[in-house]
């Protein structure tokens, strides 16, 4: 107890003198670095947090809604909201490692501080652009203020004095007061010869990181967003974090080592295929556009891929992924007041598929399953033209799972894109297990029925997924209907909304996708091959 008395007055002692030497001087005090210091330990201590914290600062008042959402099918949210999802979206990519709090000035001084990683995100007030910058202090009335608006500033020169590499601050769409971040040891406002030359000290790797980063925040979606903090995290806290801590790419953080080991575990075992990529046209040009981006990043990596279709199946890059179980969200209990049994939850995902025997009484008997109206994943669910097919596999036991979607390659071609996923039955009902072979990599799924109308117009599914031999984890959701297009009215609408935040997805992260099969795209690329694997795999299994 004595010692806990002692840390408690020495950390209050510390904070007193800190804001009297503001009042008395107005010069950067040093003994902030004392109290960050402390702050930083005691999180550190907490069970809850064994990677790292941040904080995202937002607006104190409604300045509008921010830039998040813009191709959801709802309003544009605020900063505070978006905030909160986004401290969401870090937990769930952190596997719950990292904590996030969501701040506004004057609320939480400590937070902003202690925080490894802290955000200003929509910051564009005059008392707001103070927090980050103001050097005076005009009365003593504004005394408060002057001591959370030096926050940026004072984090800044830690970093200088102490050389503290866990330590990361951005300024995101806070009216063109972008201020130069700070990435581990680099630090924009502050560039060093180092940073360029040479290219493999972590000063390097934090301005190429930042680089990165800030590309990532201007995208304005929450997966980017939560992914350019991990990115952070796995580079200089410490601790990898699997979400990112695998990347088929050359990079200097890698070492020569290990750049020269997966180099020549490419050439013994894919030789012959390297060389035949290398004189197939599309394969070659497939490797140049890969090569022009981090494959971590899933949205720009899953587009060029899908752009060259290829049977790449060697796991060269020692890369492992495991399936998120954060968040869990629970299955669909009941359904027209029945228990939801595997029978009915198999027949919900048949949905509305002719010539189906297991088919539920609501049945449309159309020739696809389902249509995804919008989903929650910013790689995958922006295709357009996106058809459902689930049927029973020869034996009955299992189903097959074929997603027909149009895309549109980088190169301007339109083209459709099948897959053929096994699906077998979870534990509960309600949840599924997927397999699929995508261009030579397999990914392991898991679906969560989460709702569905009695009548089958709609059906809301959360899945996570791992490609393991890539490195590569991610989360979504779907809404689908039979015919692709929303429901119309509002109160079905309010209702799946709220299913959808029981799975920790707000609408707002949703991309709504085109179905339209008169549009210009839909035309080019033809008919949809939806029995493609159909007429086989029914009757084979």
């Amino acid at each position: 107890m004595l010692m806990l008395f002692q840390t408690i007055s020495s950390a209050l002692l510390v904070l007193c003198c800190w804001r009297a030497s503001l009042v008395s001087s107005f010069t950067p005090p040093k003994t902030h670095h004392l109290l960050r210091r402390f702050l930083l330990s005691e999180a550190s201590n907490s069970a809850d947090i064994t990677v790292g914290t941040v904080a995202i600062l937002v607006p104190k008042s409604d300045n509008g809604p921010s830039p998040f959402g813009s191709k959801s099918p709802v309003s544009r949210p605020s900063y505070q909201l978006a905030a909160e999802q986004l401290a969401r979206k870090i937990r769930q990519f952190s596997d719950g490692k990292v904590s996030t709090r969501v701040v506004t000035p004057g609320d939480n001084d400590d937070a902003c501080l202690a925080s490894n990683a802290l955000i200003a995100l929509g910051l564009s007030s005059p008392s707001d652009i103070q927090y980050l910058s103001s050097n005076k202090l005009n009365n003593l009335d504004l005394l408060y203020l002057c001591i959370i608006s030096r926050t940026f500033r004072l984090r800044r020169e830690e970093q200088q004095q102490l050389q503290t590499g866990n330590t990361c601050q951005f300024a995101v769409d806070c009216a063109g007061n972008n201020y130069a971040p700070i990435v581990g040891p680099y630090d924009g406002a502050n560039p060093s010869v180092l940073a360029t030359v040479p290219p493999w000290t972590d000063i390097a790797s934090g301005q190429r990181l930042a680089t990165q980063m800030t590309e990532l925040f201007d995208k304005s979606t929450s997966d980017e967003f939560a992914l350019a903090v991990m990115l952070f995290f796995n580079q200089f806290s410490g601790t990898k974090i699997p979400w990112v801590q695998h990347s088929i790419d050359v990079t200097w953080e890698k070492g020569l080592f290990q750049n020269a080991k997966e180099i020549y575990a490419m050439i013994t075992k894919c030789g012959p295929c390297i060389t035949k990529c290398l004189n197939d046209e599309d394969c070659s040009s497939c490797i140049k556009a890969l090569d022009k981006i981090d494959t971590r990043d899933q949205v720009a990596s899953y587009r060029t891929v899908v752009s060259y279709e290829s049977e790449q199946k060697n796991n060269i890059f020692e890369c492992k992924a495991e399936v998120p179980t954060i968040p869990y969200v629970e299955p669909i209990k009941t359904w027209k007041g029945m228990e939801v049994t595997t029978e009915i939850a198999r027949g919900i995902m048949i949905g509305h598929l002719e010539g189906v025997n297991e088919s539920l009484e609501a049945c449309l008997n159309l020739d696809v399953s389902w249509k995804v109206a919008c989903g929650a994943n910013v790689a995958y669910d922006q295709f357009p033209s996106q058809n459902q097919l689930f049927y029973p596999d020869g034996r009955g036991k299992d189903l097959w799972y074929d997603p027909v979607f149009r895309v549109e390659t980088i190169d301007g071609r339109n083209v459709w894109c099948k897959r053929h996923y096994k699906v077998r039955n979870g534990e509960n009902p309600g949840t599924f297990k997927f397999s699929v072979l995508d261009n030579g990599v397999t990914s392991n799924e898991f679906w969560t029925i989460v709702d569905a109308a009695d009548d089958l117009s709609w059906v809301v599914f959360h899945y996570a997924g791992a490609a393991g031999a890539v490195g590569q984890r991610y989360l979504g959701g779907l809404l689908c209907t039979p015919d692709g297009a929303l429901p119309k009215d509002e109160k079905e609408l309010e209702k799946i909304w709220s299913v959808l935040r029981a799975a920790e997805i707000e609408p707002w992260e949703l991309f709504v996708v085109d179905n339209d099969d008169q549009s210009q795209g839909a035309l080019d690329s033809g008919p949809p091959p939806l029995d493609f694997y159909r007429k086989v795999a029914s009757v084979v299994g």
